[in-house]
């Protein structure tokens, strides 16, 4: 049995392919105890930036991730500056997970945050007790335990496929693969 914790990388595997939720996907687990799991999916971008939710943050031009398919109607985000952003829960040593989005956007403006250093989510994805664990023994997902944190925060189209293919050779064809492998 794998033991995951906050700061696993969730990689889709083949197994999820007709999944309109989580094909392709990397999620950034957040959380995982005995209520279930929280993560974020950390490679697919929303046709929305943050000043497209309300004229107050006209100014804010970062990209907003879809991550996942709870509570759509919310926004959420992480950071690599725990030294500025109170409140914030930690991930990783370089990732951190904040709780106050008008504190976010009040630094960004003030210039002790940086846009690259944040990363928006509408929604995240949730599992309900022990629910992740029996998607990962059904072979869901992979689960990669060492990256690089910066990989996290870049905006990569190829994120998946790279990191499904670290997991060795048997992984190539499936992560070359057309998305809808009916149009092959």
């Amino acid at each position: 049995m794998i033991y995951l914790k906050k700061g696993n990388l969730l990689i889709s595997n083949y197994t999820l392919v007709n999944d309109l939720e989580f094909n392709r996907s990397v999620i950034l687990l957040t959380r995982n105890d005995s209520e279930g799991s929280i993560g974020f999916v950390i490679n697919k971008k929303s046709t929305y930036k943050i000043c497209d939710l309300d004229n107050e943050y006209k100014d804010i031009e970062a990209k907003i991730y879809y991550g996942g398919p709870v509570s759509v109607d919310t926004i959420h985000f992480i950071h690599k500056k725990n030294s500025f952003v109170t409140g914030s829960e930690k991930i990783t040593n370089k990732i951190y997970w904040g709780k106050d989005f008008n504190e976010i956007i009040k630094l960004i403006r003030q210039n002790k945050v940086e846009i690259n250093d944040v990363k928006f989510f509408i929604g995240y994805s949730g599992w309900e007790h022990e629910q992740l664990e029996r998607e990962l023994d059904e072979n869901s997902w992979l689960v990669l335990k060492k990256y690089n944190s910066n990989d996290i925060f870049k905006t990569q189209d190829e994120l998946w496929k790279n990191k499904l293919i670290s997991f060795g050779e048997k992984y190539k064809l499936w992560a070359n693969s057309p998305e809808n492998p009916n149009y092959n």
